[in-house]
């Protein structure tokens, strides 16, 4: 309803009606209309007749500008010719044409407008003159734009995002020519959580903004860049050309330009400098229709054939992963089928996992540590699966996984609670009653909030005696918190939790580490055992640990030893304790229990 109380349509009937009647009647149909509507009327030329004050005021025209002039004096520009032909088509018939239009003001300003525009008949039935009659649009179109930017646009670089970013690549398989390839870059600022977590999400997103600001700055191939995650950005590369090869060196060259503009030094403001780093990976496709394209259904060793923008991303996020895991100073990698059949084969050994988990599917097994008498002085917990279907899988296989997905946090505590069971059962055999038993820790197990409560818990359960467990942790863990770790070990060294250093040597700042690390043995990583004997650098490096376990009173074990010479040779080198299929295998933990009387 108006404000006047005559409803749009009421007047459009109206006008249809009273047209060839009284000039009287018809003004006051126009004087309704104007009391509420922008009206203009015009001959059957489109030539501008009459305008009223509300199409001159939102126009910026006066009634004398416009007045002998068409519409296109306020054309703006926004809608294709084909918009206007309808109309005219609509119209020109004797029909009422009724839809959105962008105007363009006198002093350049847009408005929208939702227009009715009715023909005005002579007695033939021929449009004599049309009757536009508009209301303003301009405040809705604007929310609405706003919206589709919240939805379409990365609030903190104010690039495209992922939505957006769907959209480009369906877009560009639509207007593809048959044959044509395209190729996507997923590339990600490796350093984005490492800066939240030291210096706040401020300076984590300026690194961002200045990633985004770089990515921008590139000239590559009529790219579309967006940003499709946390720390991901994705770019487009439209219509490479038909020929794989060329198009593969092209899409590199501009992976090439990619990582060199987001790796170096950034500069985060408030003092915070930072050498960033980063990890790219990218695939070419082209739709699976074209001739000539005898790869057969789905992906090519070199290109895949889809049109489908998610699996295209998914693809080059799985080559950009490939890289990060890589790791070295170029993590570029070209999206290949084996990456996609690998992280397939990775979902299905996940999802066995957590069903294994669940169905108590876990083994701890152990293998003995001896002294330089070959007395057995304690034992490492060494975890296995064994599945219904793989049957005994090695931790190799799914410790991995089980670190990405967060699942090691869940076999780490079970892995504490069977070793706090063994401790406990040891207790009542006088020959076991003094042994240790090692658990290997993960990072994401120090990473738990109330870790050191979980473990006094474990052991308190069990009443195990202090100086019996030790956890064991590598060097790589270190380089996370080593400040958060220090205090952790600190805690549980005060509930006589022993702590040890596994693979070292491996490292490349061990040494700083081991003034204010609470730990009280080094296990010598099995690369050296293997070659102690041969190779003379491997012996000087093994005495040297030796010497540092002396310098730090830590107990100093070989990891690793299978053969008579390697332990003879160990033994001159003044080494304290040996592990290794010399003495013995890893075998299941229930064994030695069910050995005790």
């Amino acid at each position: 309803m108006s404000e006047s109380g005559l409803p749009i349509r009421s007047a459009e009937i109206r006008l249809r009606e009273q047209f060839g009647s009284s000039e009287r009647e018809f003004n006051e149909i126009l004087s309704a209309l104007n009391s509420f509507s922008i009206v203009a009327i015009t001959d059957r030329r489109g030539v501008i007749l009459h305008v009223n004050d509300r199409f001159c005021e939102i126009s910026r025209y006066s009634r004398d500008e416009l007045v002998g002039q068409t519409h296109r004096i306020i054309n703006s520009g926004r809608h294709p010719k084909e918009f206007f032909q309808e109309m005219w088509r609509v119209i020109g018939r004797g029909g009422v044409w009724k839809n959105e239009i962008c105007n363009r003001a006198k002093d350049g300003t847009e408005y929208w407008v939702d227009t009715t525009i009715i023909p005005l008949l002579d007695e033939r039935g021929r449009p004599e003159r049309y009757v536009a009659i508009r209301t303003e649009e301009t405040q809705r179109h604007l929310a609405e734009e706003r919206v589709r930017e919240l939805a379409f646009r990365d609030r903190v670089t104010g690039l495209p995002n992922r939505a957006s970013m769907l959209q480009a690549i369906e877009a560009d398989g639509d207007r593809k020519p048959e044959g044509e390839l395209s190729g996507f870059i997923s590339v990600s600022v490796d350093d984005l959580s490492v800066v939240n977590d030291a210096f706040g999400y401020q300076a984590g997103d300026r690194l961002l903004v200045d990633s985004a600001r770089r990515l921008r700055g590139l000239d590559l191939h009529d790219s579309v860049v967006s940003r499709i995650g946390a720390n991901t950005f994705g770019i487009l590369l439209p219509r490479l050309g038909r020929d794989l090869e060329a198009s593969d060196r092209r899409a590199a060259e501009c992976v090439d330009q990619v990582l060199d503009t987001l790796t170096g030094t950034v500069d985060l403001e408030s003092g915070v400098v930072i050498d960033a780093t980063a990890s790219a990976g990218y695939v070419l496709w082209t739709a699976p229709e074209s001739r000539g394209d005898d790869c057969g259904p789905g992906a090519c060793d070199s290109h895949i054939k889809t049109t489908d923008a998610h699996e295209i991303i998914k693809c080059a996020d799985i080559a950009r992963k490939h890289a990060r895991r890589a790791g070295g100073p170029r993590r570029i990698r070209h999206f290949r089928q084996s990456m996609l059949d690998d992280a397939q084969r990775r979902v299905r050994l996940i999802s066995e996992l957590r069903r294994g988990i669940e169905n108590g599917e876990l083994r701890l097994f152990s293998q003995p540590i001896v002294d330089r008498e070959q007395r057995v002085i304690g034992e490492e917990g060494l975890i296995r699966w064994v599945s219904p279907e793989r049957g005994l899988v090695e931790p190799g296989a799914f410790i991995p996984l089980a670190e990405q997905t967060g699942l090691i946090v869940e076999i780490g505590e079970w892995v504490l609670e069977e070793a706090c069971g063994v401790l406990a059962a040891w207790e009542r055999d006088p020959e076991r009653e003094h042994r240790t038993f090692s658990v290997n820790l993960s990072e994401r197990q120090l990473r738990v909030d109330d870790f050191a409560e979980r473990v006094r818990a474990i052991i308190a359960k069990h009443g195990v005696s202090p100086g019996r467990l030790k956890l064991e942790l590598t060097e790589s863990v270190l380089h996370t918190d080593l400040d958060r770790t220090v205090k952790l070990l600190s805690l549980l060294r005060a509930d006589g939790v022993l702590a040890s250093l596994d693979d070292f040597g491996t490292g490349y700042s061990s040494l700083s580490y081991l003034r204010q690390l609470p730990v009280q043995q080094l296990k010598i990583d099995r690369s050296f055992t293997f070659s102690v004997v041969e190779d003379e650098a491997s012996a000087s490096i093994v005495r040297t640990i030796v010497q540092l376990g002396r310098t730090f009173a830590l107990q100093v074990v070989a990891e690793g030893v299978e053969t008579r010479q390697q332990f003879e040779k160990l033994l001159e080198l003044g080494v304290d304790a040996f592990q290794g299929y010399l003495f013995a295998r890893p075998r299941p933990v229930d064994e030695s229990i069910d050995a005790i009387g």
